[in-house]
């Protein structure tokens, strides 16, 4: 690859540049043709046969400008400044069908299974403390406790461990077995 000198290389695109414009600006000048010389090109193209008698050019039809102009307003008294919304309008309201009116309710919301799994206990006097298991926490909890604004610990006994799931009010129990 060629390395050009910034000066150098600067005077070369600024030249390039000049170029580029004169080009346009002379093939601009080639495209100005009337309409009346257009006419004097399409006369003389054809050939005539030495037999046949010289050919007679039809004139372009005239456009219909008439299809290009708008239909008059239809709303006169319309408030040209007023609100509008572009929402589609409302779709009619449907009778309901029998299969609309048979389906049921759907199920209350349950509260999700137990994210915990029961490592061991410990019972001191009258407390007893309750290992769990949370994903990679390691939690101990007695009675009483709330765990992440979720969980309460309502009891703990020899055989379940029952929490209530606070957003729904439900009580769940997780059997933890006898030892």
């Amino acid at each position: 690859m060629m390395h050009l000198n910034p000066k150098l290389r600067a005077g070369l695109l600024i030249g390039a540049l000049a170029l580029t414009l004169a080009a346009v600006r002379w093939a601009d000048s080639l495209t100005d043709v009337t309409e009346a010389s257009a006419g004097a090109v399409a006369e003389a193209t054809p050939r005539a046969k030495a037999d046949s008698k010289p050919a007679v050019v039809q004139p372009a039809p005239a456009l219909d400008l008439s299809k290009l102009r708008r239909a008059p307003v239809v709303d006169p008294n319309g408030d040209p400044f007023g609100p509008r919304s572009f929402r589609p309008p409302a779709p009619k309201p449907k009778a309901p069908t029998v299969a609309a009116i048979e389906t049921p309710p759907p199920p209350p919301p349950q509260a999700p299974p137990l994210p915990f799994s029961y490592i061991g206990r410990l019972s001191e006097e009258r407390d007893t403390s309750v290992f769990l298991a949370m994903g990679e926490r390691n939690l101990v909890v007695k009675p009483g406790d709330v765990i992440d604004n979720t969980y309460k610990v309502e009891e703990v006994s020899d055989s379940a461990v029952v929490l209530t799931y606070l957003p729904l009010s439900q009580r769940q129990s997780l059997p933890i077995g006898g030892q």
